[in-house]
């Protein structure tokens, strides 16, 4: 008899993690219930670089993260972009640095796949691809402003990655052309991302008024660059440690026009491009009427994890992937 009570008890207590286990939510950090789908590698562009000379086309490919569950509607999209200094990078790698480590675009997506989102992570050019821009579409080479890159402390910071790759340091006489290049081939890459996505919703069956764009650092740069410099329409911004790049937003946000409402998160000792250009960009919204909502990092360098404790401006404090997963149920309207 109480061989069987055992068992008993034992079964029982089983059934009950697995119940715990059901209800409980995806954590990017320990997966514990995987409730999405993914398709890598799908392409949804093409873009030109510099080989030896040559002109060439590289494809540009992103990977899709579905729910596992099906949906009677179109669901909300949330396009990611990943960091790098516009020199390196993948949507499927953290990074490591100053005692931090990031999570990936890759577990970001996971877990917004198993909130209710389709989640589409993308490859874009970058410094080293040699990436040629050919015309201007949307703006023009008066919204535009290169000595972001010639100060002394971004010129370092590039240097630093370059160092890392092997690559030549950059000087004051080349880094505005390489960095100009560079960064817009990363916004116009998102820019058509988003256009692709919106040609094919029936077939990722997503909402084209429902679309956010997130990223860290580079990658938040494309994404304020494409919302607010190029204006391209969505319905949401969140970034993780980014900052107004290369456009000039001043001459370009009109307060008369509606612009998506952004979610700020910067680290107590982030890198100093970002603490000291954030601020600005952030009271230039205020001006023209932009929504946004600023957050904290503490205890943190510029790499931080999803599962980082963030502080808002009325106080509270939440896990920043919460207080995202949160913004973003919010402002795409999933339910």
């Amino acid at each position: 008899m109480k061989t069987v009570n055992s068992i008993l008890v034992t079964c029982l207590m089983l059934i009950s993690v697995i119940m715990y286990g059901q209800n409980s939510y995806y954590n990017p950090e320990i997966p514990d219930l995987v409730t999405y789908k993914v398709t890598p590698d799908v392409r949804y562009g093409e873009a030109k670089v510099l080989k030896d000379g040559e002109v060439l086309s590289k494809s540009l490919t992103m990977d899709v993260y579905y729910p596992a569950n099906e949906a009677e509607g179109d669901r909300p999209a949330i396009i990611l972009s990943y960091g790098g200094s516009f020199h390196r990078g993948n949507p499927r790698i953290p990074y490591n640095g100053f005692g931090g480590q990031t999570t990936s675009m890759s577990q970001y997506a996971q877990r917004y796949a198993a909130e209710g989102f389709v989640v589409f992570t993308i490859n874009y050019r970058v410094a080293t691809d040699n990436p040629v821009i050919d015309a201007y579409e949307g703006y023009t080479a008066e919204d535009l402003d290169t000595r972001i890159f010639n100060s002394p402390e971004a010129i370092s910071q590039i240097n630093v990655i370059r160092k890392q790759m092997n690559l030549d340091e950059l000087t004051a006489d080349n880094v505005e052309d390489v960095m100009k290049n560079a960064v817009l081939a990363a916004s116009e890459d998102l820019r058509t991302a988003i256009r692709h996505i919106k040609a094919e919703y029936d077939h990722y069956k997503i909402d084209t008024d429902r679309i956010a764009l997130g990223g860290f650092s580079a990658g938040a740069v494309s994404s304020i660059n494409v919302a607010y410099g190029m204006q391209e329409e969505v319905a949401a911004v969140f970034t993780n440690s980014g900052f107004p790049s290369l456009f000039k937003m001043e001459q370009l946000l009109d307060e008369t026009k509606d612009y998506p409402p952004l979610l700020i998160f910067m680290s107590e000792n982030d890198y100093p491009i970002v603490t000291s250009l954030m601020p600005p960009f952030m009271q230039l919204l205020n001006q023209k009427g932009v929504e946004y909502y600023f957050n904290w990092v503490p205890g943190f360098g510029h790499f931080y994890p999803g599962g980082a404790v963030s502080l808002s401006t009325q106080g509270d404090k939440m896990p920043l992937i919460e207080r995202t997963v949160n913004y973003l149920k919010e402002s795409l309207v999933l339910e």
